[in-house]
């Protein structure tokens, strides 16, 4: 081995420097914050300068929607972005109303213990301590209790509380009374009022007395609840309450909704039983342990309170919640079957037929929750992070307002992208990086799409060892460049360009191809679409003839496959034990037509296997020997399992295959998978 003109990896460095590209991405990243402030003038000149054929009228029509909408950035400013806000808060304050109203009738109607109705006493008390307007709910309260009518409920006594409630607080509502005296107020009112009711209805008894203290605490509970839960919708307004408050309220108001219902049983489902073991599951599992049990606990005692049940539902509510924490962020089908396992074990206790937890119930709310689309749970792990009120529910909402803007930047992209298509050489570069720009955007749309990320990632299965071994033809500068580094998800990258000419000119050509395209598949650019923007720019780059060979191994390290590209590039070889195969595609280098085909060959890797990828150089250094057996030959012969020792033996035997002729730059990149 000749020391002075051969050099291994050591001397070469596999992350070559990237500021001569650093400004092409720079460009990219300032046209993101200008595009919407590009000149009129400037959209109407140059795009219609171009001469356009077939394509001429749409691509008018994208130059008149691009006017359209610069102009509406770029002149009406900030007023075009204040519409998009009220437009917003609009959307907010209605869903916020519908809400109200819906929550209004449904709490109208629950009654606790087959008894009494004391949500609506607390529901008209909070809603008319937060606003006076909010007055409209009086009927739609008192229109939910009255459908119980015919039932056999009491309902009269609850129906003049809420009444009385409703006009009394409208009427005091100047006054500054605190939720506490309100509360109070309300209990007292729902004593006079049923106190005078029975009276004249001569329907006193003893237990009638002991049901009003009941009832008094309830309301008093419930006005607290009911204070915290609609406290959250308070746009802009701080809230006092802690992470248990949020999840207590919103479990157990969650519940009183389904009881209002007025359906209990489907078949053999239980309709309340099912939504609370549903709220409790979905708590627990998006917020955590103590969270799931708080909300077990919280969704137990409601749903007791419904159906009179046995207390000892609360309990296996609460193991149930804490067992899907436990299991928070798992896959769903796992998590929902431990948790319907606990729920049945539980129940079974008291042994059957006597169960205290149906074992449907919990069966259903499991299959619910494991087969509900991601995209639901995105909406419910939006509400859960603003009742846990931590950072995650302003990522959350900072990630819809990115998705907003990304959707913008693809639209634009995507339009610029057509605009620029099918011109001449020197601009279409622009169109490949705008059509490139929309498919980052788009990667990153579909990323954010995807709200419910398993913590498990990916295990990769396989590893790779690279030893890289060169020769360079005049004064140390080689005309090969390579790069051998990770991209993400689990690929790795492999790549060899071998640059027109020699020296330092051939050194700078295939450096640019190699640098660019690692960087362009790093930002995210798929690889034929990258190779493509490639080409273009070689052809953009200088008048002159440039042209550079691509060959790019792409090797999936959890899967174990490698894909292999090549553009005008020598053959690659594959061992597998003792037999050598030989890839060989025909095509012209880069940078020499303006559209090149971008074919791959996709193989599935042993451990074991060994790549070994060669500049053209090597494969030149017989040219006598068209089959390349001598190469095929050398590697059989080889025995060892160092990649870096089978790189520097291939360079020897090529050396010692061109004998006195002129060598030419070679390079040899040898991968072992394991």
């Amino acid at each position: 081995m000749q020391k002075n003109s051969i050099q291994s990896s050591k001397t070469y460095n596999s992350c070559p420097s990237y500021l001569g590209t650093g400004a092409f991405f720079v460009e990219k990243h300032n046209l993101l914050a200008k595009i919407s402030t590009i000149p009129l003038q400037v959209i109407t000149k140059l795009p219609l300068e171009t001469n356009y054929t077939d394509n001429s009228c749409k691509k008018g029509v994208i130059v008149m929607e691009l006017q359209l909408e610069n102009v509406r950035n770029s002149i009406l400013g900030k007023l075009s972005k204040r519409p998009r806000e009220a437009s917003k808060a609009a959307a907010f304050d209605y869903a916020r109303i519908a809400l109200i109203i819906f929550s209004s009738v449904l709490l109208g109607r629950v009654a606790l213990f087959y008894a009494f109705f004391p949500c609506g006493i607390a529901l008209i008390t909070v809603l008319m301590h937060k606003e006076r307007a909010n007055i409209y709910t009086l009927p739609l309260i008192l229109g939910g209790l009255l459908t119980n009518y015919g039932t056999g409920y009491d309902i009269w006594g609850d129906g003049i509380t809420i009444a009385v409630c409703g006009v009394f607080f409208l009427l005091t509502g100047r006054m500054q009374m605190g939720i506490v005296l309100k509360a109070f107020s309300a209990a007292g009112i729902m004593v006079l009022t049923k106190s005078v009711y029975y009276l004249t209805a001569q329907l006193v008894f003893i237990f009638d007395i002991f049901m009003m203290f009941v009832e008094t605490i309830l309301i008093l509970a419930l006005v607290y609840l009911f204070h915290r839960f609609y406290g959250m919708l308070d746009k802009g307004k701080k809230r006092g309450s802690s992470v248990a408050e949020g999840i207590i309220a919103t479990s157990a108001v969650f519940v009183l909704m389904i009881g209002g219902i007025g359906i209990e049983y489907v078949g053999f489902f239980s309709v309340i039983y099912l939504g609370a073991l549903f709220t409790t599951l979905v708590i627990g599992y998006k917020i955590g342990i103590m969270e799931g049990g708080v909300a077990g606990i919280a969704s137990g005692m409601t749903a007791m309170f419904l159906t009179a049940g046995s207390p000892a539902i609360i309990g296996i509510f609460a193991c149930a919640g804490m067992a899907a924490g436990f299991f928070k962020g798992l896959n769903r089908i796992v998590t929902g079957t431990c948790f319907a396992a606990v729920c049945i074990a539980f129940g079974l206790v008291k042994g059957y037929p006597e169960l205290y937890i149906s074992i449907y119930d919990p069966l259903l709310a499991a299959g619910i929750f494991a087969f509900i689309p991601n995209k639901w749970m995105g909406r419910i792990e939006l509400i859960f992070a603003k009742v846990r009120r931590d950072h995650i529910y302003e990522e959350l909402r900072a990630r819809e307002r990115m998705q907003m803007t990304l959707d913008g930047y693809l639209e634009t992209f995507e339009k610029l992208a057509a605009l620029y298509s099918g011109t001449k050489n020197r601009t279409n570069i622009i169109a490949m990086q705008f059509k490139g720009m929309a498919k980052v955007t788009k990667a990153m749309m579909e990323a954010l799409d995807q709200s419910e990320a398993s913590v498990l990632s990916a295990k990769e299965k396989f590893s790779i060892r690279v030893g890289v071994s060169g020769y360079a033809k005049e004064r140390s500068i080689s005309g090969d460049s390579y790069i051998c580094a990770d991209l993400k998800e689990g690929d790795y990258m492999i790549a060899l360009s071998d640059g027109m000419g020699k020296g330092e000119i051939a050194s700078r050509e295939s450096a640019l191809t190699i640098t660019s395209l690692y960087n362009l598949m790093k930002a995210g650019f798929d690889v034929e679409l990258a190779l493509k923007t490639i080409n273009s720019l070689l052809l953009f780059k200088s008048t002159e003839e440039i042209f550079s060979t691509v060959d790019l191994g792409l090797f999936n390290k959890v899967n174990g496959k490698l894909k292999l590209f090549k553009i005008g590039a020598a053959a690659t070889f594959i061992k597998r034990g003792d037999k050598v195969e030989t890839i060989k595609v025909s095509a012209l280098p880069m940078g020499i037509v303006d559209s090149i085909r971008i074919n791959h060959i996709e193989l599935q890797t042993r451990r074991g296997d060994e790549i070994i990828i060669v500049s053209d150089g090597i494969t030149d250094a017989d040219r006598g020997d068209g089959q390349m057996d001598w190469i095929r030959e050398t590697i059989e012969q080889i025995r060892s399992k160092d990649p870096q020792t089978m790189s520097d033996l291939i360079i020897n035997k090529a050396v010692e295959r061109y004998g006195l002729k002129e060598k030419d730059d070679m390079t040899v990149i040898t991968a072992i998978v394991h």
